[in-house]
């Protein structure tokens, strides 16, 4: 009897010890990351969808705060996205032709509104400049953030809408910060008009971009948890590309600056486009953690893209 009672509580035990492996693997698999995924892919404020009745109208007050001027633009995306577009010209327009146009992405946790300090100083040097809200930020529509491959084919489109419409004057510079830094190198190998590119921090592969925020929102490291995630971003919105990696990398062929923080320019997809884009083409550049001393060095790189001389700019 108690041989028989000793095989019953064996099989009650296994038994439980699978159920509970079960518990675990769908909560860490599926219950949790459908949980948290839409938070780390999703705008900010999630109330703000792309629904009409929650669509909002392009407010210029922000920055007409400022004591910026800017007309506004909404640029409707291949996809159907809504972008709020900012439209900026030097005072001196009227008076001399414009010297080229700068054209500033933000970063994926921001608005247009983080890079007003930018805007002043290329007006003032006689640059035309255009802000947006990247899909998924600010008045723009949207419900996600992807990769860089849709805010690349966004800016895209805003380019092909004001070449267009004539509101480009060459050299065309895209400047970009974090998720918009992917958007602008992204762009630059589609879009021949622009000249230069300038990125912020970019993560260069949805890999990096996957695990950042996994870092950012603090989610568990589970076994495999990255693919987890992008396994999850990919059902939750529909975005059609495999995960890419360092190895998947393509060389630069627009003249670009990359800024990188200094604790991450020995990652390897750093290393890599390094090696498989010409120096010509290609500058990485360590970036301060102050923002005066990365605007100072942003505005310097726009400068220097434009062949702008020091008198000019001062």
């Amino acid at each position: 009897m108690a041989k028989l009672m000793s095989k019953k509580t064996k099989e009650i035990v296994k038994t439980t010890t699978v159920l509970v492996l079960v518990v675990l693997i769908i909560t860490f698999y599926a219950i949790y990351p459908l949980i948290m995924v839409p938070d780390i892919i999703s705008r900010s404020d999630k109330n703000n969808t792309d629904n009409a009745e929650n669509s909002q109208q392009n407010d210029p007050t922000i920055f007409i705060e400022a004591g910026l001027n800017p007309d506004t633009l909404t640029i409707l995306t291949n996809d159907n996205i809504k972008l709020a577009c900012l439209y900026f010209k030097p005072d001196s327009l009227d008076i001399t032709p414009s010297k080229g146009t700068v054209i500033l992405l933000h970063s994926d946790d921001t608005d247009r509104t983080a890079i007003i300090p930018y805007i002043s100083p290329l007006l003032d040097s006689g640059l035309i400049v255009i802000a947006y809200d990247q899909r998924a930020c600010g008045l723009s529509s949207g419900s996600y953030h992807f990769a860089g491959d849709y805010e690349a084919d966004d800016l895209v489109d805003l380019i092909a809408y004001l070449n267009i419409h004539e509101m480009l004057t060459s050299p065309i510079i895209a400047v970009g910060f974090n998720l918009g830094a992917d958007a602008v190198i992204g762009a630059s190998r589609e879009e021949s008009r622009i000249s230069a590119v300038i990125a912020s921090d970019p993560y260069l592969s949805s890999s990096r971009w996957i695990a950042k925020r996994k870092e950012i929102f603090e989610l568990l490291s589970i076994p495999l948890n990255n693919m987890t995630y992008y396994w999850w971003f990919q059902k939750l919105t529909g975005y059609p590309f495999d995960r890419t990696f360092a190895a998947d990398l393509q060389p630069i062929e627009t003249k670009t600056t990359i800024f990188v923080p200094d604790n991450e320019i020995e990652t390897e997809e750093v290393i890599k486009l390094k090696e498989i884009s010409q120096p010509e083409f290609l500058t990485i550049s360590s970036m301060s953690v102050d923002n005066n001393e990365l605007q100072d060095a942003v505005l310097l790189e726009i400068y220097s893209a434009i062949d702008l001389s020091k008198d000019q700019v001062e």
